[in-house]
């Protein structure tokens, strides 16, 4: 039997995966092979929905028939296949995009390491099987930059000198490191993306994966409806009750870096795919897909109060004598509420230079924020979800 030249790639029913396997599909013209947890037939039918969701419609038979779904599992010891599917998956590929992962902020180191550390030494194994020109795309995080709050980060550096904020900061660092040692000890062709949070503002639909902003609208929504510890339910403010102040400790001056999906999706592809065809060259290649300029805390704050009238979020240097409300908040959102005291940036000379005649993305303002947040609707009221 003939071997097929494909892209072989992970985390295609998650938010990233899904749109690089869109445009790796349509506008690339690729063949690709998509390994997911699931009967393939199950698979591929979740694969799909998700494309067409995305597309607005199909994708087209000729982008259909490109798409291979094969059954597998990143953290199982040859990723879940029979080794004649194992070999044949190693033998066809000229590209490996690595996007699986778990992006729990708050989740257990166990479970973070097993999904991000071990799953991709388990594709990096299959990678070693692979023809020497198959070149690796991983998918890191800008997050792998630990504690460290000030300066710039360059797209070069990985230390672990600074600590780290999350389980997940160091999982991603770990499987970064990972890669590194490997395409070092064989020679072998790496490209490392770092994107910072990805959103996007087009309505979510039931189903599709969510975003970092979304998930961070939808906990918002769902307090405010149930209310929680200190926090009343949204309707008793509505109807005249006293205005809930909640104190976030958190810099008034705080900013973070969010970049739209469609910008980061197509710079990922760009250099991932298009300049890497060209010109990769052994080693390494680091590349922060970030936004060129921070989005203020503060215009997430505007978001928020304007969602919930009643509800006024005040930035404190300190938090003495928190109530129980804010204490639910600090409980709840841990990993958000480091990532405010961060005044970090990142280099991305490398990521311009190899997606040049990209345009930059449009600063991200207040109604990008709602709009990602999912805040475009009335406000929830209690018992509709």
């Amino acid at each position: 039997m003939l071997l097929r030249v494909t892209t072989l790639l992970t985390g295609a029913t998650g938010f990233l995966g899904s749109r690089l396997l869109l445009g790796l599909l349509t506008t690339r013209g690729r063949h690709v092979t998509v390994l997911g947890r699931g009967a393939a037939s199950e698979l591929r039918f979740r694969v799909l929905t998700t494309l067409e969701n995305l597309a607005g419609g199909g994708i087209g038979a000729r982008a259909r028939s490109r798409l291979r779904c094969v059954s597998g599992d990143v953290t199982r010891p040859w990723l879940g296949l029979a080794p004649a599917v194992y070999g044949r998956l190693a033998r066809e590929a000229e590209a490996i995009w690595h996007c699986a992962g778990d992006i729990a902020l708050t989740g257990e180191r166990e479970r973070l390491f097993r999904a991000n550390v071990h799953g991709t030494e388990r594709i990096l194994e299959l990678a070693e099987s692979a023809p020497p020109d198959c070149r690796l795309v991983h998918m890191s995080t800008v997050a792998v930059a630990g504690g460290r709050r000030r300066g710039v980060v360059a797209e070069e550096n990985l230390t672990d000198v600074f600590g780290f904020e999350t389980h997940y900061d160091e999982s991603k660092y770990r499987a970064e490191t990972l890669v590194r040692d490997w395409a070092r000890r064989l020679g072998r062709s790496v490209v490392v993306l770092r994107p910072s949070i990805v959103a996007s503002d087009a309505a979510h639909r039931e189903g599709m994966p969510g975003h970092p902003l979304r998930v961070l609208g939808d906990m918002i929504d769902a307090i405010a409806r149930n209310g929680a510890p200190g926090i009343p339910p949204a309707v008793s403010r509505r109807r005249g009750g006293p205005e809930l102040r909640l104190r976030l400790r958190v810099p008034a001056d705080a900013e973070f870096n969010i970049v739209p999906d469609g910008y980061a999706t197509e710079a990922m592809l760009r250099i991932g795919h298009d300049a890497a065809t060209e010109d990769l060259g052994r080693g390494v290649r680091t590349f922060h897909v970030v936004h060129p300029e921070e989005t203020a805390m503060r215009l997430i704050v505007e978001a928020v109060e304007a969602r919930h009238p009643g509800l006024r979020l005040d930035c404190v240097g300190d938090l003495p004598d928190p109530t129980p409300a804010e204490r639910f908040v600090v409980d709840h959102l841990p990993g958000f509420l480091s990532y405010c005291h961060h005044r970090r940036t990142y280099g991305r000379g490398s990521a311009a230079e190899w997606t040049s005649g990209l345009p930059d993305p449009a600063p991200v303002d207040r109604g990008y924020l709602a709009r990602a947040m999912g805040f475009t609707g009335a406000a929830p009221t209690p018992g509709t979800g």
